[in-house]
């Protein structure tokens, strides 16, 4: 009972199921997008794919709804992800669509879930989508930032072209003047490419990029040994799922997989990205089978994502190879503390501080399509 004398709301979390899916898709189209239209179907059957038929779904790691007086008032997706520490098993559980209807309720459903979400069996709870209002939260419900996997790393490819990309990001009279300027672009690209600097023309790589599919891929990887700590564990039919869902969002562009092999032949590395010919070249994923070949298939990447017509390459911070992003020309940015998580576990909460977990976009929330979709 309430000092004034009225009943407070009846609210209470619960396990996220079928019945709750329309309610959940709307309050998606009202807190994320500010629309309230009524959600479509293509957008019911993404929560119900995500959510009831991943690879890992289970029972006991359920992604969470929040009721005030039988309504949705709020919403936690949780996407389980088996991981490797120390060579040992781990569950993960990755958060995504975090949102709590504010025109309807005012009370604690956020930070209600987080603790409800931060209680579950697993091991890890992380995710590397958080909005920059979502990092106090975390902190207040006992999680942590993690600032060696929050900030991004962007090379330009085609400067003014580069330049034309961002320029629509702007408004009013900068991006008239941007625009009109960039309308030069691709003759002012080709002028600087035959410039001596190095930054300025076509990147080169001695190793040579071969398209694989997921399933050779899968083998590669697991063939290749890893010296981090903390990694994902694929299993190949998980894997193939996870890429197949990435493929799909076409707003990101075409999804493309290699791996990078040597003037003689042997394996250097891989790399999965989108390419947007004119726009951006996104690396989802990059691996290395020795440390010093890195530079190597990053460039790899790079001239890739030249032929494709790419304006710009752009990536998450790799802890490990800070110094040779920087000798690439790469620029760096971390707008808020993007990547957050939550551990019981002492000795993995420090391997993530200090930058030792193999965490890529295709391990937390990147490749999902709600963001990137009109719906």
């Amino acid at each position: 009972m309430r000092h004034d004398g009225k009943k407070a709301p009846v609210s209470e979390i619960r396990a996220f199921t079928e019945e709750h899916v329309g309610e959940v898709a709307t309050l998606f189209l009202r807190a994320m997008r500010g629309r309230r239209a009524a959600p479509g179907t293509a957008l019911q059957n993404y929560f119900r794919e995500i959510f009831f038929s991943n690879p890992w779904a289970s029972a006991d790691l359920p992604s969470l709804v929040y009721l005030s007086e039988g309504a949705v008032a709020g919403f936690l997706g949780v996407v389980p992800r088996p991981m490797e520490f120390r060579g040992k098993p781990i569950r993960a559980a990755v958060a995504t669509q975090f949102m709590v209807d504010r025109e309807r309720y005012r009370g604690p459903a956020a930070f209600e879930l987080l603790k409800r979400y931060f209680a579950g069996p697993q091991d890890l709870s992380f995710t590397d989508g958080a909005a920059e209002a979502t990092h106090p939260l975390w902190s207040a419900a006992g999680g942590w930032g993690a600032p060696l996997y929050s900030f991004n790393w962007m090379r330009p490819l085609r400067p003014a072209g580069t330049a034309r990309a961002f320029a629509h990001r702007t408004t009013g009279l900068i991006r008239l003047a941007t625009t009109a300027v960039t309308c030069f672009a691709p003759p002012l690209d080709y002028v600087l490419s035959k410039m001596p600097h190095e930054a300025l023309r076509p990147p080169v790589s001695n190793c040579a990029s071969r398209p694989v599919d997921a399933a050779r891929l899968f083998e590669w990887i697991r063939e290749t040994p890893s010296r981090d700590p903390l990694r994902p564990a694929y299993d190949r039919s998980s894997f193939e799922w996870l890429l197949s869902q990435a493929a799909r969002a076409r707003c990101n562009g075409d999804l493309r997989m290699a791996t990078v092999h040597a003037p003689d032949g042997a394996l250097c590395g891989w790399y999965i990205c989108y390419t947007q010919p004119r726009g951006a070249a996104s690396l989802l994923q990059i691996g290395v089978r020795r440390r010093d070949q890195f530079d190597a298939v990053l460039r790899a990447f790079f001239r890739e994502a030249w032929e494709q017509g790419c304006s710009f390459a752009k990536g998450q911070a790799l802890p490990h190879f800070l110094v040779n992003l920087s000798n690439e020309y790469c620029l760096f940015r971390m707008a808020n503390t993007s990547t957050l998580f939550h551990t019981r576990d002492g000795e993995l909460k420090e391997t993530i501080l200090s930058g030792q977990a193999a965490l890529s976009r295709l391990d937390g929330e990147c490749w999902l399509r709600f963001a990137v979709e009109d719906w």
